[in-house]
């Protein structure tokens, strides 16, 4: 059964205020995967809140010798606990966030902390307009003085760039975006088609099409402990990373905002990086897309639609 976070308080948490029912119920979407260490220290700072969030879903993708540590931490925090399907980084967000029950549903991470008033200046925010998507920025750990930057948005290269009106962009931000529930619950999914990569872009550009406005605030902010990892170095990743950044490209420019001129600007950075070796940020190798990662990402671009349209017709069932 699950531990929702109004069953059982525990004493230290009667301590904080609690949102009125009339009010945003907040539900935190938290996903983890194999970081019992970075997942305590992001639930403290979740439980040190003035305002305590409505409930919070921590969806664990983990290995079966990570699951148990990280099931007893849900517990321990007073977090629901549900098992993740498994399918990479989106497929998890979607889990987390299908599990749900709030009138608003705030991605995390587990590499997170928070100021202390975090909720409560989210609240604020979210109460000014409930109809629209909500960003927040991030800073780095160890730069505390770091400027707060609105996130990017799709860029025509596949990375990122600062939007023209951060007021009404398409940018997200992955850990700290507050969406209402309306958007899952009329089918939109964050794309699942691969494991990892910078399929956030393509969401903000989905929100877009079907209507949703998307904001950015810098009432508040999350502090990312941004973990070194050996992916960096391994070209497998790269070459994956490659992929599904072209994957994004071409769905928009095919399927989210066809024109000739992004369907031109897709083709030359595809040749780009099929015939010389490319890097993305913060990797120290490089690598070239094959015929098979170009064949694969085009075949996916192609069933986009199809995806999009499963996600509307499925019959989602919300706790």
């Amino acid at each position: 059964m699950m531990n929702f976070y109004n069953q059982g308080k525990p004493e230290y948490l009667t301590q904080h205020k609690q949102t009125d029912s009339s009010q945003v119920r907040l539900s935190v979407a938290l996903v983890t995967r194999n970081r019992p260490e970075s997942l305590e220290r992001c639930l403290k700072s979740w439980r040190s809140q003035t305002v305590a969030p409505f409930e919070i879903v921590v969806s664990d993708d983990s290995d079966e010798n990570y699951a148990p540590k990280i099931e007893d931490l849900a517990k321990q925090f007073n977090c629901v606990y549900t098992k993740g399907p498994r399918r990479g980084l989106y497929a998890n967000r979607n889990h987390a966030s299908l599990n749900c029950r709030g009138t608003h549903i705030l991605s995390g991470d587990d590499d997170h902390t928070h100021p202390q008033d975090y909720v409560e200046r989210i609240l604020e925010v979210v109460e000014s307009d409930r109809q629209r998507v909500w960003i927040f920025p991030e800073r780095n750990y160890n730069e505390p003085n770091a400027p707060l930057l609105c996130p990017p948005e799709l860029h025509r290269s596949g990375c990122g760039c600062t939007p023209k009106d951060p007021s009404d962009c398409a940018a997200i931000a992955d850990g700290s975006s507050v969406y209402p529930r309306q958007i899952f619950d009329q089918g939109l999914r964050y794309d699942e088609t691969y494991t990892f990569g910078p399929l956030w872009y393509l969401w903000g550009k989905v929100l877009r099409k079907y209507g949703w406005k998307i904001s950015y605030s810098d009432a508040t902010f999350i502090w990312h402990y941004a973990l070194s990892e050996n992916r960096f170095s391994n070209v497998k990743q790269l070459q994956n990373l490659l992929e599904s950044t072209m994957y994004v490209l071409f769905v928009n420019a095919l399927w989210i905002e066809p024109s000739l001129q992004n369907i031109m600007w897709s083709i030359l950075y595809l040749s780009r990086r099929s015939i010389c070796q490319d890097t993305m940020l913060g990797y120290t190798v490089k690598t070239r897309l094959g015929i098979k990662s170009v064949l694969n990402l085009l075949i996916q671009t192609w069933q986009f639609p199809n995806k999009l349209d499963s996600y509307q017709s499925k019959d989602f069932n919300k706790n």
